[in-house]
């Protein structure tokens, strides 16, 4: 039986200018997500990311971690959806960062207050009933991760194995739409999925099947190791 392994990228750079770039311990969870690989005996035909930085650059750590002769294939159908992009169309007023910042401090709970807000932003996004509002809608976000499902399996030998790396929002729909849940099932997983953690499915005659979600065991004998964000 084939196996795409699907592992969200290190922690990035939460809060700073620049998201896009993995943090000192998202570079050292690329690290460890390498040689635990190795440690099980996991030898991929092929590595794949999405275009992102922290994509790449996550990818490019865990392969030279694991010492496997192989360069990563970017695919940006493995893409994050444009988290910024959610927001503003919900508070135009958010295009500035100054605005939002004052408008968080004001809470005197500026962390909690822009989780409640982002996560209502993402409702709406996520319910489709604005979907001129955005780019890219949030079916269109969907059918694109799953378009950069089908070549993986379609170009899976049996009994080989597929490395992407991912973020966690497409990680968490490759696994709601295999388990049939649509978008409530992804709102839960992509909130709950880890950095640097391991997603499986295997892939046999009746198509892909999830395995397993949200694997952290190869990061939890070091505390600092297990974020979300």
């Amino acid at each position: 039986m084939s196996r795409i392994i699907l592992v969200r990228h290190g922690q990035a750079s939460w809060g700073k200018k620049d998201y896009d770039k993995l943090s000192d311990l998202g570079y050292e969870q690329a690290r460890v997500v390498g040689a635990a690989l190795t440690e099980r005996g996991i030898t991929p035909t092929t590595v794949v990311s999405g275009s992102m930085r922290r994509q790449r650059d996550t990818a490019a750590g865990l392969v030279a971690a694991a010492g496997w002769p192989l360069e990563p294939v970017t695919d940006n159908a493995w893409d994050e959806y444009a988290h910024a992009a959610i927001l503003t169309a919900y508070k135009p007023a958010y295009r500035s960062m100054t605005v939002m910042k004052a408008d968080l401090a004001r809470t005197m709970r500026p962390r909690k207050a822009f989780d409640e807000m982002y996560a209502v932003a993402t409702e709406r996004w996520v319910a489709g009933e604005h979907a001129a509002d955005y780019d890219e809608p949030f079916a269109t976000f969907g059918a694109r991760v799953l378009s950069g499902l089908t070549p993986v399996v379609e170009n899976l030998g049996r009994g080989e194995t597929a490395v992407v790396v991912s973020s966690a929002g497409a990680i968490s729909w490759v696994a709601a739409s295999l388990l049939g849940g649509g978008a409530p099932v992804w709102t839960s997983m992509q909130r709950v999925i880890a950095n640097a953690s391991l997603t499986t499915v295997s892939i046999g005659a009746g198509g892909p099947v999830l395995r397993t979600f949200n694997d952290t065991s190869h990061l939890e004998h070091t505390p600092d190791l297990l974020t979300t964000r």
